[in-house]
């Protein structure tokens, strides 16, 4: 799903490349009819150059879809180290989804008078990144998860080796037992023979 997201965000940047000065209309458009004191200095740099912009953003996006399959491969092998990367990249992108949605609403609060739609935003914009943030746990949990399974089979295997040797000690134990009383009683057979007393009968 988070690949299928990078990858619309690709073709929106690579079909923007051909529609610059589109760009730069509609942000001049925007900065005439809305009042956007929060994003003002943002649009008008961006609309400066937007083909720079537009650069880093599918740059962004390769990087979040490497990562993603990398967290992929990692939770098919159970290899940590390779979902880091996802895990730091998907909380800077949380944290900055959460500072950009805030600024939308309050833009959308100076920009309107019913009340009722910005509460409305608030609340399924609040709700939307609480969900994202409960994935986002959950998928920095797996690595936790990995430890513990590990942790329990190498206890597992310890056990098991602990169980064989004890198993192996009483073999050669019972083992050593029997020679021993094989051995007794050979040394009591010779020592019957010793003292036998063979007769000559003429």
């Amino acid at each position: 799903m988070l690949q299928v997201q990078a990858l619309v965000g690709i073709i929106f940047c690579s079909l923007a490349y051909k529609h610059q000065e589109s760009i730069k209309y509609h942000i001049s458009l925007w900065m005439k009819n809305f009042n956007l004191i929060y994003v003002h200095g943002y649009l008008e740099t961006i609309q400066t150059d937007p083909e720079k912009y537009l650069t880093y953003s599918i740059i962004i996006f390769i990087i979040y879809i490497t990562v993603c399959i990398l967290y992929i491969y990692g939770a098919y092998v159970c290899n940590n180290a390779a979902m880091v990367g996802f895990i730091s990249v998907e909380l800077v992108r949380l944290i900055t989804l959460s500072i950009l949605v805030t600024i939308c609403l309050l833009v959308l609060k100076q920009n309107t008078m019913d009340i009722g739609l910005v509460i409305g935003a608030s609340v399924v914009a609040g709700f939307v990144l609480l969900g994202l943030f409960y994935l986002w746990v959950c998928a920095a949990n797996l690595p936790t998860l990995i430890n513990e399974i590990e942790r329990e089979e190498h206890i597992a295997k310890i056990e098991k080796l602990q169980q064989l040797l004890l198993e192996n000690k009483n073999q050669r134990f019972k083992s050593n037992f029997l020679h021993s009383s094989f051995d007794d009683h050979d040394d009591d057979v010779d020592r019957r023979h010793l003292f036998v007393i063979t007769r000559n009968f003429k």
